[in-house]
Formats: C-alpha cells, structure tokens, sequence
C-alpha cells in the first residue's frame, strides 16, 4: 500500500497494478489516527458488485468492496489493521500492515 495522495478529506491509497482505496476523513491526519471507513476499487476481482463505485480513474467500477482501517500507534507512520469485505458485504478478510520509511 502506497499512501498516493489527498482529495478534500479523503485518503487516497494505491496497491498492486490498479487497486486504488478511497478513506473518507484521514487525509491530513497525521497523529491520535482511529479508526476509519472506505473502500477499495480495481478492475476486476472474484466478484461484481449490483452495484457500482467510483474508480480511481472517476469511472464507474463494479469491483469493489468495504475497508476499514484501524491505526495501532497514535503517530505517523503507524502500523495499522484493515478489515475487508467483497461489494456490501461483511469483512471476510483483515489485512495488517507495518510502514516501511526511507
């Protein structure tokens, strides 16, 4: 996962070739960071969604699923823990992730 950029109030991450992961609220957050809510977007997965999100290039995409990511230390950067589900679905999958700095 690579933190890419912010849009307004929402954090924009990117992963493997296409995945994009939209969290709502984090952007410019930096220190005492919770718990937030998103969802992550790509071309394909296992799945279509009924229904559709936006993707990463503002295009509708029916390859989605919920995110939500809790930060485990209160500064940046931070190891963190997300919970993911395919389209509206409950989690079925958590991720965890330790930050790698240059």
């Amino acid at each position: 996962m690579v933190y890419q950029e912010d849009r307004n109030k929402t954090a924009v991450w990117r992963y493997g070739s296409d995945g994009v992961i939209f969290i709502d609220g984090l952007a410019g957050v930096f220190n005492d960071r919770g718990s937030y809510n998103g969802y992550w977007v790509q071309k394909s997965s296992s799945v279509r969604c009924d229904t559709y999100r936006e993707g990463a290039d503002g295009k509708p995409t029916y390859h989605w699923g919920r995110f939500k990511v809790t930060f485990i230390d209160s500064k940046f950067p931070s190891r963190w823990k997300a919970d993911i589900s395919l389209c509206d679905r409950e989690p079925g999958m958590t991720l965890n992730g330790t930050p790698v700095t240059q």
